[in-house]
């Protein structure tokens, strides 16, 4: 995996001896899921130290600022009880569309591996004979062809253009629009919708990262939690990915937290890294990782399992893009670590007309590991409960 581009410039490298952190003025931040952050020579974002503080790193700075934050969490808490309300009492009343909609959501702000779950999920539907389409709000940076934003774009290269997408921050203009313009679709999956109660669902799935599935036990901003664990009451189906980052013990407490909160069918899914031969092609390879993902330290974590040495890495927000003009700086910073190559996700790759000869690119796979039948006869359920398995669907709104 040689070099395209000239030689490095003299770089003094750190002395640390985890691998990971090799840079000039090394900073170290935690980041969720494990790792560690090295930017050169830019601060780390924002966000990875807000993280910190969230998980209670220590500090009296820190610890002023978690109070603060727990203030912020009251008015959201309040916030989220007023809404519930609205709907719980009729005062404001959900939009139902001519088919059934499927929601995927999460508990917590961040990533919990929803799109390729999602992806999962419509694969399933159109093997089953349905015709999914996929409902979304389309936050973040836009792929490069312009059409949707990354995780759209990913969802395209899994699935093609046999599956329509609709990007659209009001959920339910988006999906009459869904429908108006492909009467062929029989059921949507609602991306990151278990919060957006505007929009009638027939199935709440609801995904729980192994890694940090309770958000440090907070609400936003003080923690990750965007509602309590509680409402998983309302869920028909929850699924605990990225199982394979932590132990089966860890797993296992986990689920029986669930259980205290909801009766319902619960899944265990990891993630695999595609293509095959990755292993062979990273192993033992000094890598540089570069990536814009809710959780960053599970990406890190699986670029070490296919053997790679990490040696330094940018940890952008998610849905962040590198701008065009940092690349050269980017790629001497890797050359100057000791990199082989810069390792990178495809949600980041989408972001770019192409890139540089010396990125190597992850795809990531989910596989539903335990639970895998239950959960699909929930989805088959709810479908048939909505009639007909959605196949007399017209594409109108239903009132």
């Amino acid at each position: 995996m040689p070099w395209a581009v000239g030689p490095a410039p003299l770089v003094q490298t750190s002395t640390d001896p985890r691998p990971e952190i090799a840079s000039k003025t090394p900073i170290r931040t935690a980041v969720r899921g494990g790792g560690y952050h090295g930017r050169v020579p830019s601060e780390p974002h924002p966000a990875t130290r807000r993280t910190a503080i969230q998980a209670g790193a220590p500090g009296v700075g820190r610890a002023l600022a978690r109070g603060g934050l727990q203030v912020a969490s009251w008015g959201w808490a309040a916030a989220q009880q007023l809404k519930r309300g609205a709907y719980s009492l009729g005062v404001r009343r959900a939009a139902r569309l001519s088919v059934p909609v499927l929601s995927v959501g999460n508990l917590t702000a961040g990533g919990t591996g929803k799109t390729p779950f999602v992806a999962w999920l419509a694969q399933h539907l159109v093997d089953a004979g349905h015709r999914p389409g996929i409902l979304a709000r389309g936050f973040g940076a836009r792929a490069a062809d312009g059409t949707s934003n990354d995780e759209g774009a990913v969802l395209r290269r899994l699935l093609g253009a046999s599956v329509p997408q609709v990007q659209d921050p009001d959920r339910v203009r988006g999906g009459r629009r869904l429908c108006a313009q492909h009467p062929e679709v029989n059921v949507i999956l609602l991306d990151d919708g278990y919060q957006h109660r505007r929009l009638h669902r027939d199935l709440d799935i609801v995904l729980l990262d192994a890694t940090e599935p309770f958000g440090y036990d907070h609400l936003l901003p003080r923690g990750l939690l965007r509602e309590r664990p509680s409402a998983l009451g309302r869920a028909g189906a929850v699924v605990v990915t990225r199982t394979e980052r932590v132990s089966a013990g860890s797993v296992q407490s986990t689920c029986e937290r669930i259980r205290a909160h909801f009766a319902g069918p619960i899944a265990e899914a990891r993630t695999e890294p595609t293509p095959a031969g990755l292993a062979d092609e990273l192993a033992g390879a000094a890598v540089y990782v570069l990536c814009g993902l809710g959780n960053p330290g599970a990406f890190l974590g699986t670029v070490r399992d296919l053997g790679a040495r990490v040696v330094g890495s940018r940890l952008l927000a998610d849905h962040e893009a590198l701008p065009m003009d940092a690349w050269p700086d980017l790629l001497a910073e890797a050359r100057a670590a000791g990199a082989e190559c810069v390792v990178t996700t495809r949600k980041d790759a989408v972001k770019y007309a192409t890139l540089p000869s010396e990125v190597t690119v992850i795809d990531m796979e989910l596989v539903v590991s335990t639970g895998e039948a239950a959960l699909l006869d929930a989805v088959w359920a709810a479908l048939k409960s909505y009639g007909s398995s959605g196949s007399s669907s017209s594409g109108s709104v239903r009132s």
